[in-house]
């Protein structure tokens, strides 16, 4: 429970999580799972290709259980966040329809169409959650109590709702939304996913990677389904702004801010993940039963103790 985010709590909650010794190794094992669920998924992969897709399937779900899915409602909280532009929610929308992750109910009282998620949306965005949460519990093995109960749509709901509220809440302000992280990867098509590749490229599991990181524009093209030419003009600019230096033989070695910058970004994901399990356990308190949390510890300690 000491994990919950609650108003001023938030930087201290940083600040320890920043300093524990196994949280570099949550952070790229958090990039490495979203890695390897988006290639399980293709509708998951292009979610991921865009931050922009990616908050918004968020409130999406957030939306549906906090009184519903509308698209003025999604045009509010785009506008309240500063992350996504209203005038992108109808196409971001529209997007989620095709990709059969959302679609039309019975209209509103004010006869506003209404959206709910599907079944293969929930499916597919608590199993991406289920990764997420792995991650998270290399810092609190507790996690596992949220973890092994989210199919339950009483537990998702919840956990849902302290997603939106902490990212509408401005936690991701800790991330300069004028850096070259945001500018060049993360407003870019697939530019995330780079950021995860890079992030995770080291050979000897250094997070983030202070070492050359082995590179291929070809094959990182092909993986991520863009061309060439996108890869390249993202480098490009990233080595312009001295967030990264390419090498003769196209390996990439990061700048210490921009690895300074990359672990903030993970730190802060891990700590939004650890408080909303937090306070999702906190709202449910039938979750934290004693023979439950006993059942879990036995199994938990030897897994702990080996890290």
């Amino acid at each position: 429970m000491g994990w919950a985010m609650d108003g001023a709590g938030g930087d201290e909650l940083y600040a320890r999580l920043a300093s524990h010794p196994h949280c570099d190794r949550a952070a790229r094992a958090l990039a490495v799972n979203m890695l390897d669920a988006a290639a399980g998924n293709e509708a998951l992969d292009g979610i991921f290709k865009d931050a922009g897709r990616y908050v918004v399937a968020l409130w999406a779900l957030y939306a549906h259980v906090t009184g519903g899915l509308t698209l003025p409602r999604l045009k509010e909280i785009c506008a309240a966040s500063g992350l996504v532009s209203p005038g992108r929610a109808r196409a971001l929308l529209l997007y989620l329809r095709y990709l059969g992750y959302v679609e039309s109910a019975a209209r509103d009282q004010n006869r506003l169409a209404r959206y709910t998620p599907t079944a293969s949306f929930i499916v597919t965005w608590t199993a991406h959650l289920r990764a997420a949460l792995g991650a998270v519990r290399l810092i609190e093995p507790a996690v596992d109590l949220v973890l092994r109960r989210l199919h339950e749509p009483a537990v998702l709901e919840a956990f849902s709702r302290f997603q939106g509220e902490e990212l509408l809440a401005g936690a991701q302000n800790r991330l300069a939304m004028d850096s070259p992280y945001v500018r060049i990867f993360m407003n870019r098509h697939a530019g995330s996913q780079v950021i995860m590749l890079l992030a995770t490229g080291a050979a000897d599991g250094t997070f983030p990677p202070r070492d050359a990181i082995a590179f291929s524009t070809a094959g990182v093209a092909k993986r991520f389904r863009v061309s060439r030419i996108h890869i390249k003009r993202m480098l490009d600019q990233a080595e312009k702004e001295n967030f990264l230096k390419r090498q003769r033989d196209g390996a990439v070695v990061l700048d210490e801010s921009a690895r300074a910058t990359i672990r903030t970004m993970y730190v802060m994901q891990l700590a939004q993940l650890l408080s909303q399990a937090a306070r999702t356990l906190r709202e449910r308190p039938e979750m934290t039963q004693r023979e439950t949390f006993q059942r879990l510890s036995e199994r938990e300690t030897a897994e702990v103790a080996a890290l």
